[in-house]
């Protein structure tokens, strides 16, 4: 199908002109057409009949592959202990590993004082990992603990690097996971995705190029790969008119604030001694940033806390400063859950892109003013940035949280729990919808690395759309958007080739 008008659709954002047609080209946007005008010469004419069409969502962050396999891993959030000791054995594979997540603070007193040794006594000899909900700590048994060279007697709690060593040791090659995340993401009405993962993740898109599935993956570089790898091959990988790209170099400067391991300036409200966990800083930090500056990449790095936000921005200046001109790159500062207004300068300075997830208050709502206290007031600090002149660009981090593009513009715009409900929490922080929605769509595209003029539907732009029963403004979580179809990559997505 190369040429293609879709009639009697509504516009979003709204161009005020009332219904109109929808000319497309071999997959680009030719022009819109009021409504009731003759029709030009096409292949195919289909009658939206008042339906909503809108850019697809551009998920900025994300752990795509992982989503794929998490969602057949076990459960453990909000279940008794009993429960979970069910659920897994129920699970369990002859000679496999067995995977759970979504334990939270405090462990319950049957597990302490060594929680390896009572999954040891309900999984003799095996390999049991499960992660805490925010994913930066695993509870593991005394065969992985083994394999990682650890002493008998030890916890079997792992924090950080860590607990992405014991990850190492159980984790399945995500190769087979492509078609059917992708699928994933289409069923949300998302057409471009930027995760981050391990170099096997890399190897899967490449071997399975995203674009055959109607998508654009873009991927960052894990530092201690880029750091491996022969001076003359570690080069950014990709254009941006590609479906697969590798244009960042991924560092974590902290951890996380449900772990207490995010890096502040002054402790803990309620741990006043506790600072957080610098995972990357200093000397060593600029070297990498210096070193992946003059060979093109961009940086994107993991930062939660005030002093590793602070950090990071001095790491961009580096990386900056070693490009030669011309290059086409964005840097990032991934999650910047707090800022210290103090560095706003310096932030804007650097050029650096604030990459937010707004749903994470879903959970850290509850927490946030507990052990932040009043910096708290610029946690997710999405109006301040804009207000600032910041670029800003949002995503799930799935599987951290739901992979639900609705869900996280609500939690951009309302800051309430999950259901609409409690305290606003940041109310300064609140945006509009049109500027939450601009950051998964338009304002997007430079920072994803993605086509030029990507999620405007503009003339001349690519026809990446999605089609709704209902007006966006509505919308607070996928299921209420009456998603009917997508189109990506020239051709529909969904319901299997049958068009309305």
């Amino acid at each position: 199908m190369n040429r293609l008008l879709l009639k009697s659709a509504r516009r979003y954002p709204s161009s005020d002109a009332g219904l109109e047609d929808l000319l497309i080209d071999s997959g680009k946007v030719v022009q819109w057409i009021p409504s009731g005008s003759e029709n030009p010469s096409v292949d195919q004419v289909v009658d939206l009949e008042g339906r909503w069409v809108l850019p697809g969502f551009v998920d900025s962050h994300l752990h795509l592959l992982y989503t794929e396999q998490h969602s057949r891993q076990i459960s453990l959030a909000e279940k008794s202990l009993d429960r979970c000791i069910t659920d897994l054995k129920a699970a369990t594979r002859e000679g496999g590993s067995l995977v759970g997540h979504g334990w939270r603070d405090p462990l319950p007193a049957e597990m302490l004082p060594t929680p390896a040794a009572f999954l040891d006594r309900h999984f003799p000899d095996k390999a049991v990992l499960l992660w805490n909900a925010d994913f930066h700590r695993v509870l593991v048994t005394p065969v992985i603990l083994a394999q990682l060279g650890k002493e008998s007697g030890h916890s079997g709690v792992l924090v950080e690097e860590e607990a992405e060593a014991a990850w190492n040791c159980v984790k399945e090659s995500p190769a087979k996971e492509v078609p059917a995340a992708c699928q994933r993401l289409l069923r949300y009405g998302i057409t471009a995705a930027t995760t981050f993962d391990r170099g096997e993740s890399i190897r899967a898109f490449q071997a399975n190029p995203p674009e055959n599935e109607g998508v654009f993956i873009r991927h960052g570089l894990p530092e201690e790969e880029f750091l491996s790898m022969d001076p003359a091959e570690a080069l950014p990988y990709g254009d941006r008119e590609d479906g697969f790209a590798v244009r960042w170099v991924k560092i974590f400067a902290d951890g996380t604030l449900g772990s207490r391991t995010a890096w502040l300036k002054s402790g803990y409200t309620d741990d006043p001694e506790n600072l957080g966990v610098a995972r990357r800083s200093g000397d060593s930090l600029l070297a990498t940033a210096e070193s992946a500056g003059s060979k093109g990449w961009g940086l994107a790095i993991h930062a939660i806390g005030d002093a590793a936000v602070c950090e990071s921005i001095r790491a961009i200046h580096s990386a900056r400063m070693a490009r030669t001109g011309g290059l086409d790159v964005v840097d990032r500062i991934e999650h910047l859950q707090l800022l210290d207004p103090g560095d706003a300068p310096s932030l804007i300075q650097s050029g650096a892109v604030a990459s937010l997830q707004p749903c994470h208050l879903f959970e850290d709502r509850t927490i946030v003013r507990g052990r932040w206290g009043k910096r708290a007031d610029y946690a997710i600090p999405f109006r301040y940035l804009l207000d600032q002149g910041v670029p800003v660009v949002t995503g799930t981090d799935a599987p951290i949280e739901d992979l639900d593009p609705w869900a996280d513009l609500f939690a951009a715009c309302e800051r309430l729990d999950r259901h609409g409900n409690g305290e606003v929490e940041g109310p300064d922080q609140r945006v509009l919808f049109s500027e939450a929605f601009h950051s998964k769509t338009a304002g997007a595209a430079k920072a994803n690395f993605l086509p030029e003029d990507y999620g405007t539907l503009n003339p001349g732009s690519r026809a990446d759309f999605q089609v709704l029963e209902n007006d966006p403004e509505t919308v607070r979580r996928g299921s209420e958007a009456g998603l009917v179809e997508v189109f990506s990559h020239g051709q529909w997505r969904l319901n299997e080739g049958r068009v309305f």
